[in-house]
């Protein structure tokens, strides 16, 4: 009897120590993560595990939701330029071309219609 008791002691006792040594393993910095620490710094970390729901439409027009890291509407894949016949592609970087001349053509000239004379009393002194 006595055996069996101080074996279930035993076994209590590293239970009880295999329980709190897993719990220390939780805990991996020794820095105390709380909300005051987060409110005092930024949160280093590489990547975010919040991912958002996306509407990602394929080449060829189909489209699936997925997960992506930025909140989007929708995201295009990239048209295979190598899988375009040279007729098509003449067309698309003529588009883009018309695109960048049209940007190009849009800046603003700064009209400068400054008078001097206007503000001239302000720097004169009497």
């Amino acid at each position: 009897m006595a055996t069996t008791g101080s074996l279930l002691g035993l076994l209590w006792q590293h239970v009880l120590t295999g329980a709190a040594s897993a719990c220390r393993r939780l805990h991996v910095s020794s820095r105390v993560a709380d909300s005051n620490r987060a409110s005092l710094t930024r949160v280093r970390r590489q990547t975010y595990a919040r991912l958002y729901p996306v509407l990602l439409v394929k080449q060829d027009g189909s489209t699936i939701h997925i997960r992506y890291r930025e909140p989007r509407r929708m995201l295009e894949m990239p048209v295979d330029l190598d899988a375009l016949s040279p007729e098509e592609r003449r067309t698309r970087f003529r588009k883009r071309m018309a695109q960048l001349t049209e940007q190009k053509q849009q800046e603003p000239e700064l009209v400068d219609d400054f008078d001097a004379e206007r503000y001239k009393r302000f720097w004169t002194k009497k």
